[in-house]
C-alpha cells in the first residue's frame, strides 16, 4: 500500500508544469533508500534571485523500494539505482 501511495505523489509530481522531472534516483544504504527526484536544467529561465525549490528527499524501507520497482517500470518512469560503497 506504500508503494502505491509513494506512486501516485510521484505521477503528481511528474506531471507538474512549472518544472520538467526528468527521473528518480535510488541511494540504497544497509538500512533504507533514499529517493530523491531529480528535473531538467531550466538555464536561461526564470529568475536567477529565486531558485526553485525542488521536492524534498524521501526515506523508504527495502521492502517499500522493492514494492515500488516494478510499479515505476509498467508506469515507464525514469529511474537510477545507486548502491555507493562508502568507505
Amino acid at each position: 500500500m506504500k508503494a502505491q501511495d509513494l506512486l501516485t505523489r510521484i505521477m503528481m509530481e511528474s506531471e507538474r508544469e512549472d518544472r520538467e522531472f526528468s527521473r528518480l534516483e535510488f541511494n540504497v544504504r544497509d538500512r533504507g533508500v533514499v529517493m530523491n527526484y531529480e528535473y531538467a536544467d531550466a538555464t536561461g529561465t526564470g529568475d536567477i534571485h529565486r531558485p526553485r525549490h525542488v521536492k524534498d528527499p524521501e526515506v523508504l524501507d527495502l521492502e517499500t523500494f522493492d514494492e515500488l520497482k516494478p510499479l515505476l517500470y509498467e508506469k515507464n518512469i525514469p529511474f537510477k539505482e545507486r548502491r555507493d560503497d562508502f568507505l
